[in-house]
């Protein structure tokens, strides 16, 4: 009696568990909402959305934008 009392609460601990871990799968919201792409999209994550630009490319946008101008300077 107690073994099944044992192994019910753990297979109700698993499931919370698994249910837990996988709920921001079920409850997504677009990251990415932007219908632009190349340049257009650049423009747009240094006028508007700073932290995206760390996020996709992994600088800061100081950094970016004088890796852009000794780019153009070259």
């Amino acid at each position: 009696q107690q073994l099944i009392i044992a192994a019910a609460y753990v297979v109700n601990i698993v499931g919370i568990a698994t249910t837990l871990y996988a709920s921001p799968l079920y409850w997504k919201q677009a990251y990415y909402t932007l219908a632009l792409t190349g340049a257009k999209w650049v423009k747009e994550l240094i006028s508007r959305y700073h932290d995206c630009i760390w996020t996709e490319l992994r600088v800061c946008v100081h950094i970016f934008l004088t890796l852009v101008h000794e780019l153009q300077v070259v």
